[in-house]
């Protein structure tokens, strides 16, 4: 908000004017345990020192060490939402594009070096734990003795390549002998989640390596300052999903948590809500749990349903949780649709965290296939536009693209009528003006459901001296809103946001900026493809001086 703005003393300012803005190329620790302080240390360009920070809720605060730069101490409150979070970096020069922060539940231990030799590992004495460490070196590898407890499901999940980490991180857990018992690279990211049965007590050794992302030719394991890691260790609940997934708009729900060392009875009942989304309740690790709030009645599947005899017939507008449990699995639905009657089926499990490579077909009543999909919008999961080539019945299959599955390829498929709908989106999430200049901002407009209306794209929240007048358009395509600087406006960095209305009706839509395909600016060449905070609508607007004159070229 435009409260938060730092104001920038001009006169400081003039002297370094169209000097290199910050960049943030990692953040250590990633994050922190609620209600706690931490001593927090960046890399990247700093200068000047100290930087300012911007975090997405007010109960993240960074205060900078005026003395010792690169080094914050970050004051979290007791009541600050768990789960990652956006910071950005600004100073005088500009702002540096979001990094993550998670905020967490559980305590927090720092790793200490040398633990590279999996005779001489860190001891981790209490569980849970969110360990904070760092791949500081090319082979490194990170041990951790655990005191493990017979008949209890050992979970350890890294968060590293999803907040930013150029790190494809894998972990070991081994025994005394350092024999390995269990082994994970990848889950539904690169970002590894290892499970674990413990048969008996006992000392155990949990190590987390990594290779460098983008891959290189090279096969050892790689490292650096940028080389991050968070790592929640815990023999105690930890929640997967619910069942089903979501609940309906306007009523109660009774859902079942899903996950590991969770009671018989872990059910959470949840109020009537009119909003997008509620939070399930409990005392594992990663709780609170989102759950999806649509209009449509939330079933769950009902097994055996591989056979065109065995499908179970739902009444439309639907959402189904399921899950292809074994290789070869095939789940199918049916349901009545009349003749031209306008269809969006939705298949979610890559984007909840699951590993189904998800394939959504439709067959008509003699089992001949009708339209198919198994990837949408760059994910896999697959998503299908269709309406109903004439009265009757039709037939959802849900499968694996590969034919694999087991516990872990749930999924939830949604159909309903095609919302009329709209929105917008940006490619940058920070955006500058020079003070008596403009800047021209491209917006991006699609519409959905057979929307027609005229909208209108606003700027809200600029700081005092800036405006944009707002546009009116009656179609999708490309808006091109300018940012104009008045000649006498401060010099301020802050957050603003871009909003789409519905002229007719009122209805707002936030234009968003999306952060996983960021290129090099989020640290790598290639960009990260799929990071815990994927979009943000909270963009930032550096006001920064003028260029000095260039000096004319002096005569031979």
């Amino acid at each position: 908000m435009i409260g938060r703005a730092v104001i920038l003393a001009a006169a400081g300012f003039l002297s370094i004017a169209n000097a290199a803005p910050p960049t943030a190329e990692w953040l250590f620790p990633v994050g922190g345990q609620r209600g706690t302080e931490v001593l927090a240390e960046m890399g990247g360009n700093m200068e000047p020192w100290p930087l300012k920070v911007w975090a997405d809720h007010p109960g993240i605060r960074f205060s900078a060490d005026e003395k010792k730069k690169g080094f914050f101490k970050i004051q979290l409150a007791a009541d600050t939402p768990p789960g990652p979070h956006l910071v950005r970096f600004h100073n005088t020069n500009g702002v540096t594009t979001p990094r993550v922060f998670v905020v967490g539940t559980a305590p927090d231990v720092a790793e200490v070096e040398p633990n590279d030799a999996f005779l001489s590992p860190q001891t981790i004495t209490n569980l849970p734990a969110v360990i904070h460490g760092k791949l500081g070196k090319s082979g490194d590898v990170d041990s951790y003795a655990l005191q493990l407890k017979a008949g209890q499901t050992l979970v350890a999940a890294v968060d590293a390549f999803t907040v930013g980490s150029p790190t494809d991180a894998l972990l070991i857990l081994r025994d005394e002998r350092g024999a390995k018992l269990a082994f994970n690279h990848d889950v539904h990211t690169l970002d590894p989640r290892l499970v674990w049965d413990c048969p008996r007590d006992g000392r155990y050794v949990l190590q987390i390596a990594g290779f460098q992302y983008p891959a290189s030719s090279s096969v050892n394991f790689s490292g650096g300052g940028s080389h991050v890691y968070r790592l929640t260790v815990t023999q105690g609940p930890f929640i997967t999903h619910t069942w089903p997934q979501g609940a309906q708009r306007g009523q109660a729900a009774r859902l079942e948590l899903r996950g590991w060392n969770l009671p018989a009875d872990a059910f959470v009942n949840l109020p009537a809500n009119a909003g997008n989304t509620l939070l399930a309740p409990s005392n594992a690790v990663n709780a609170p749990w989102q759950v999806p709030v649509s209009d449509g009645v939330e079933l769950t599947e009902v097994e055996p349903n591989d056979a065109t005899n065995q499908v179970q017939t739902i009444t439309l507008p639907a959402a189904v949780t399921g899950c292809i449990g074994r290789a070869g699995d095939v789940d199918r639905v049916a349901f009545h649709a009349k003749k031209g009657q306008a269809l969006l089926l939705d298949l979610q499990s890559s984007r909840a965290g699951f590993i189904l490579d998800g394939k959504l077909a439709i067959e008509d009543a003699t089992g001949k296939m009708l339209t198919s999909n198994d990837d949408s919008a760059g994910r896999k999961d697959p998503q299908l536009s269709w309406s109903a080539p004439a009265d009757g019945v039709y037939q959802v299959v849900i499968t694996d693209l590969f034919g694999h599955g087991g516990p872990e390829y749930v999924y939830r498929l949604s159909i309903a009528a095609p919302e009329s709908d709209f929105s917008g989106s940006v490619t940058a999430p920070n955006f500058t003006v020079e003070p008596g200049k403009t800047n021209e901002v491209k917006v991006t407009i699609k519409t959905s459901g057979g929307f027609n209306g005229k909208l209108r794209l606003s700027a809200v929240g600029l700081p005092p001296g800036v405006t944009a007048a707002p546009i009116e358009m009656l179609k999708a395509g490309e808006a091109k809103l300018l940012l104009l600087a008045a000649p006498g406006a401060q010099l301020v960095g802050g957050e603003w946001r871009l909003e789409l209305q519905a002229i007719e009706g009122g209805r707002t839509s936030a234009v968003f900026c999306d952060l996983t395909s960021a290129g090099s600016d989020n640290g790598v060449p290639q960009g990260f493809p799929d990071l815990i905070i994927r979009q943000t609508a909270q963009l930032w607007i550096s006001i920064i001086a003028a260029a000095p004159p260039t000096p004319p070229a002096k005569k031979p």
